[in-house]
């Protein structure tokens, strides 16, 4: 990380000292990933492959904008180590929670699942519910110690 962003993620961290002061913040985000692919050497019937990614995606996400409304993230699509062969095609299944405090102190989650080509781009509508069939690992991300993005907006 450069010290630009460095000094960015300081004076982030002094805007919202609530965040890290208090230790309670009235939401938390989770994340979890799968990337689905089908091998282009599929003889007969294709067989999709699904591998989980989320500590890959985690480990990667950056923060691009910020505000009392809204949280941009970025993350870095991770290469496939053991890929044989390019794919015939391959989505990034992306699984965002976020958990709200309500007044009896009970985190309330809601979960939206989006699958993306990793390498295209545009808008990526959530999927209803009743098409997923299994989310990812969730693992939970702690918003105020992200890095800033190398292309972040700064307020």
């Amino acid at each position: 990380m450069s010290c630009y962003n460095r000094k960015a993620l300081l004076d982030y961290q002094k805007k919202h000292p609530e965040l890290i002061q208090s230790g309670k913040a009235a939401h938390r985000l989770g994340i979890g990933a799968h990337r689905l692919s089908v091998p282009l050497h599929s003889r007969g019937v294709p067989r999709e492959r699904k591998d989980v990614i989320s500590e890959e995606v985690a480990n990667s996400l950056r923060i691009v904008q910020t505000g009392p409304d809204r949280l941009v993230l970025c993350l870095q699509y991770p290469v496939d180590p053991d890929a044989e062969f390019t794919p015939a095609s391959e989505t990034l299944e992306l699984a965002v929670c976020i958990q709200t405090l309500n007044a009896k102190g009970a985190w309330v989650s809601r979960i939206r699942v989006i699958r993306l080509n990793p390498r295209g781009e545009g808008r990526f509508p959530a999927l209803t519910s009743q098409t997923v069939t299994e989310h990812p690992p969730m693992l939970l991300v702690e918003t105020h110690l992200l890095e800033l993005a190398d292309h972040a907006q700064q307020d």
